[in-house]
């Protein structure tokens, strides 16, 4: 063989060796690119997951504080109750001992 046709044989083996190459390159490429697909879908999955999560808490913030404002709530009704149960006993002493005084005085002028 001469020197021309083995330099063109070894570089037509050079050539489908680098085409081969080119060929698992692209492969992989596609590969990669699937990969990167798949990784982005699951980023926005993650995504939407932490803006639930973030509605969620706001939700139980703002039960938390209507929660809150409700106890405040009852607390004052509760201490009015209170101070008004504390009135009518004290009306009650008061009308009981008005009633002892009327019987004693009844009971002078009993004959």
């Amino acid at each position: 063989m001469s020197d021309g046709t083995r330099e063109v044989k070894v570089g037509t083996e050079a050539v489908g060796i680098a085409g081969k190459a080119f060929v698992e390159i692209v492969a992989l490429i596609e590969q990669v690119s699937g990969q990167v697909k798949d990784i982005s879908v699951s980023i926005q999955q993650l995504v939407g997951g932490s803006e639930r999560i973030v509605e969620s808490v706001r939700d139980i913030d703002r039960t938390s504080r209507e929660t809150a404002g409700l106890a405040q709530t009852m607390s004052a009704a509760t201490e009015e109750q209170s101070a008004a149960m504390e009135e009518i006993a004290a009306s009650s002493q008061s009308l009981a001992n008005m009633a002892q005084q009327l019987q004693t005085a009844i009971t002078k002028f009993k004959v």
